[in-house]
């Protein structure tokens, strides 16, 4: 059973991610839970199926701060975790300097973007989160025990202390991508974006999966996550990466005009990511003695 805070993170909040989650990460760590920052997929239960990563960073920075592809999304999904690997080391030494115990927490995993989806880690994983591979793992003890009281107040302390790292660390480039996370939201109502999804409901009923849009999918999925079924999830994942190609086939094309005109309208705020972003990264890495990692294909 799902930590009471480990909500179904369901694909369909495409909402992009406000000036908040400056803050929210805070307010979701003293819960117990990683937060629920939209725009991301997957659930909190971890996934059976482990993943490779890698640690080869494109070129320009700001590549991984504005994904315009799924595969694109891997750099983003690594650069999300890294201070999430961050928050729970920090509160893990603060909890283990009170020799007090860690609170029980889901693993640091990968979360995908729902406004950009990867269709093939969807496709090979599903849509349940999957784990950072050498990250922290769920603490020993009960999570519904943790649920049903929630941490004492050492652990809150420790916990908002590993949530202020990762505030910090966002800092260097969450106000940029919150700004691209808007401009693609704004890009699904146009007519390009629009009409390539007019065969997906019709790929569905050809997969036999039982849902008139995009919307009710979700809702299976959601249905198949609550249940614990990893399997039907995997099947579902595969359908929807395959109902969903032409449409992202569509799709990008429209994404990399629009990042052309966004780079030149934030050229100043670019420039200083790809300044702070990299230096950020080394100094989180060599600090806490974690390292940024990537889905691989």
């Amino acid at each position: 059973m799902p930590h009471s805070d480990q909500r179904v993170r369901t694909v369909r909040r495409l909402a992009p991610v406000l000036l908040l989650g400056l803050a929210l990460p805070a307010l979701s760590a003293c819960a117990g839970g990683e937060g629920d920052r939209p725009p991301v997929s997957g659930h909190a239960a971890p996934a059976d199926r482990p993943v490779t990563v890698t640690h080869a960073m494109p070129s320009d920075i700001t590549d991984v701060v504005l994904p315009v592809s799924g595969t694109d999304s891997r750099w983003t999904q690594g650069l999300d975790a890294l201070p999430r690997q961050a928050a729970d080391e920090v509160t893990r030494r603060c909890v283990a300097s009170h020799d007090a115990a860690m609170p029980a927490q889901p693993p640091v995993s990968f979360i995908r973007y729902s406004d950009i989806p990867d269709l093939g880690f969807i496709a090979g994983h599903g849509f349940n989160a999957v784990p950072v591979p050498g990250a922290s793992g769920t603490a020993a003890g009960s999570p519904g025990a943790a649920a049903a009281s929630g941490p004492d107040a050492t652990q809150r302390t420790c916990l908002t202390r590993g949530a202020a790292v990762a505030i910090d660390f966002r800092k260097a480039y969450l106000p940029l991508q919150n700004q691209w996370w808007q401009a693609v939201t704004s890009l699904k109502s146009s007519p390009g974006a629009s009409a390539a999804f007019g065969g997906f409901s019709r790929c569905l009923a050809r997969h036999k999966v039982r849902a008139r849009d995009e919307s009710a999918f979700f809702d299976l999925v959601d249905k198949r996550l609550q249940a614990g079924d990893t399997k039907g999830d995997r099947s579902l994942g595969a359908t929807y990466a395959a109902c969903m190609k032409p449409v992202e086939s569509a799709r990008v094309p429209l994404r990399e005009r629009l990042r052309d005109s966004f780079r030149k309208e934030h050229r100043e705020e670019i420039e200083k990511v790809r300044t702070e972003l990299p230096r950020e990264i080394r100094e989180l890495e060599q600090r806490y003695g974690i390292r940024i990692s990537f889905p691989a294909p």
